[in-house]
């Protein structure tokens, strides 16, 4: 998975203790535009699609497959969801809630620091992407 890239086989170890396996049909929600958010999730294997009523979305086609993650902001930031996210095949992703990530931060600072890093490149890079106005990005 591209976020724990850059960890150590301990540090990975350690992390798979924290994250929550979920399994998704197709066309389940995974969650809802307008929900609270409670942590991100990344795609083990499958595909999802993120939909918005958000007119700043509209125009973007924002898919996520193995290895992507998505919903990262609501590790810092209980706001509603900006988009829907639906399994468009079945799909199996893990979940990493708020509180263990913020449990992980107050016991292994180096572990979550490059998972903050690497959410940083993501987060930037999506950023960038949108303002140039390339639409094939996921973005949330």
């Amino acid at each position: 998975m591209l976020l724990f890239k850059e960890l150590s086989s301990r540090e990975l170890n350690e992390v798979e203790q924290l994250l929550h396996k979920r399994t998704y049909l197709k066309d389940e929600i995974i969650f809802d535009e307008g929900d609270v958010g409670l942590g991100l999730f990344i795609v083990v294997n499958g595909r999802v699609r993120a939909t918005s009523t958000l007119e700043a979305f509209k125009n973007i086609n924002a898919e996520f497959c193995c290895g992507d993650f998505f919903g990262e902001l609501s590790l810092f930031d209980e706001g509603p969801r900006t988009a829907r996210i639906t399994a468009i095949e079945p799909a199996n992703v893990v979940a990493l809630f708020r509180a263990e990530f913020f449990s992980l931060l107050e016991r292994n600072r180096i572990i979550a620091a490059k998972i903050l890093f690497e959410i940083s490149r993501t987060v930037c890079r999506r950023s960038r992407r949108m303002l140039l106005g390339e639409k094939d990005l996921p973005i949330l």
